[in-house]
């Protein structure tokens, strides 16, 4: 038997110290000095060595840990709490024995220390070793790595919080890049996207004015993959990430704004409405009109860099929109179904194992810092020159075009009237567009919408073109001016006729009336 085997049992107080030691390393008390412990672990840092000798540099260090307002203290990490003179007494005493393991006071010298900390003399007054009057107000200034910034005497308190991970030395890795050629594999494409993220992280105080849109058809297709790696790389505490875009046009949107990056996944917003519009100018102004609860609205910079991912094709977007660069993340590596679902399952647990390493994100980090990008890069799209598949294909199906199309096809067919109930399938049949796209379109081609009753049947919506404005449709009827139906006055056709001509453009065709051939459109 190996040394190895053998089982050497843990005397019962060395036990009890053991289980000590881990019970106060889960309550976070790992690095508070107790007498009964065998040894103290301490922070890595200059604070280890302060003592009373440095008792100004210490204050400045705990006089940014709080601020006060209406008699009341606050962590500057945990606004939301309201703390009594005693409590953060009480709080600020552990915390240094934490962070200042050599520092050591009379009691006369504590009295002072919280004097000068909590309660300053008038001619004593430095706002570098008291806790400073808190103004209400809650700013988000990246790379500023200052919690507590002056205004008027008051301080306003930053949000932003430089990662973790930029403190270690990089370890390299090439998961990242593996990923992004399989899902981004236009190697144009995938370069705008690296120097879009370069720019962000470089100009990490300037907010860029155009927005990254990941699009597939499919799902498992790996946007939100690709959402971890940003936050990841902005600071989970830099991040805001929601499902939908109420949250973001809605109005109390104050916490999802005071962040670097917001990821909005599962957009879905129909063209020319007001969350559409509102989306626009949050990608494109720097500063907007903010409400938080219990606040009035206020001014305030923002300094967000959006990425939005869809399983919708975007039609709200405008032809040549220079504030969406989009992403076809459709590929063969998709869930339930690719034919490289295996290598893309692989491809995406080496880069979730190495996103768990602070080093391998440095490294990221580093390669993208060291990624050369015009100044003002992320100020503007030049959508002539950058232009995806995607983003051709919905110029393509711009209104315009889209309008032009189905008046080719109602003038081919001769049609002049369409129930509602089939103008919507009438349009998809042409381009896939919104519910609401038929008011729009035939509205723009000049024609009107009333209810008429045909065929027997009760009275039903339907769209018609005014030929002659004396001469509206009446009595099952709709007025041509060139074509006549059987049974029918000069230039008069049956509302039943047109119907029957609609439902065949529709239905899936043995004749397609989409063709550009010569199908003649039947008439009674």
């Amino acid at each position: 038997m190996d040394d190895d085997d053998i089982d050497i049992p843990i005397p019962d107080n060395v036990q009890k110290v053991l289980d000590s030691i881990g019970r106060r390393d889960e309550q976070g008390l790992g690095y508070f000095p107790f007498p009964d412990a065998p040894e103290r672990f301490f922070r890595v840092g200059p604070e280890q060595n302060y003592t009373k000798e440095d008792a100004g540099e210490v204050l400045r260090i705990v006089s940014s840990w709080y601020v006060k307002k209406n008699n009341a203290y606050h962590d500057v990490d945990n606004l939301q709490v309201k703390l009594q003179p005693h409590d953060v007494k009480q709080i600020i005493i552990q915390r240094m024995i934490e962070h200042f393991p050599n520092w050591r006071l009379s009691d006369q010298g504590w009295r002072d220390f919280f004097k000068l900390l909590l309660d300053p003399p008038v001619n004593q007054l430095n706002p570098e070793v008291s806790i400073p009057v808190w103004s209400g107000q809650r700013l988000f200034i990246p790379g500023n790595k200052q919690k507590i910034i002056f205004k008027n005497g008051m301080a306003s308190v930053n949000t932003w919080q430089e990662p973790e991970y930029r403190k270690v030395a990089p370890v390299a890795s090439e998961a990242f890049d593996k990923f992004l050629e399989f899902v981004i594999p236009n190697e144009k494409e995938r370069s705008v996207f690296l120097d879009w993220l370069s720019w962000v992280l470089q100009y990490e105080n300037q907010k860029p004015s155009w927005s990254i849109l990941l699009y597939s058809e499919k799902q498992g297709t790996g946007k939100s993959t690709l959402a971890d790696v940003l936050k990841e790389l902005f600071g989970a505490m830099n991040t805001g990430r929601i499902n939908g875009v109420n949250k973001l046009v809605g109005r109390f949107n104050k916490e999802v704004l005071a962040n670097k990056l917001v990821i909005v996944e599962e957009v879905e917003v129909k063209r020319g409405s007001p969350h559409a519009n509102r989306i626009k100018s949050l990608v494109t102004e720097d500063s907007t009109m903010v409400e938080a609860k219990n606040m009035p609205v206020y001014v305030e910079n923002i300094f967000c860099a959006f990425v939005m991912t869809t399983n919708h094709l975007p039609l709200w977007l405008e032809e040549s929109d220079r504030r969406f660069f989009i992403l076809n993340f459709d590929h063969a590596g998709y869930a339930n179904g690719g034919h490289k679902y295996q290598d893309f399952t692989r491809l995406v647990g080496t880069l979730k194992t190495q996103l768990k390493d602070p080093q391998c994100i440095r490294s990221l980090y580093d390669q993208l810092m060291n990624r050369k990008v015009a100044s003002d890069y992320g100020r503007k799209l030049d959508v002539s020159t950058h232009s995806t598949e995607i983003m051709q294909r919905l110029r393509d199906l711009s209104p315009d075009v889209v309008k032009q199309l189905v008046e080719e096809k109602l003038k081919l067919a001769d049609v002049y009237f369409v129930p509602v109930s089939l103008a919507h399938k009438l349009i998809n049949r042409i381009a896939p567009r919104e519910a609401n796209s038929q008011t729009h379109i035939f509205t723009e081609l000049g024609w009107q919408k009333k209810k008429f009753a045909w065929d027997g049947a009760t009275q039903r919506y339907a769209w018609y073109k005014v030929v002659s404005p004396d001469l509206p449709p009446v009595k099952g009827k709709v007025y041509t001016g060139l074509k006549t139906g059987k049974n029918c006055k000069l230039g008069w056709v049956t509302m039943k006729s047109q119907e029957e001509i609609v439902l065949d453009m529709v239905s899936p065709p043995a004749k397609n009336i989409f063709d550009d051939g010569d199908d003649e459109c039947p008439y009674i």
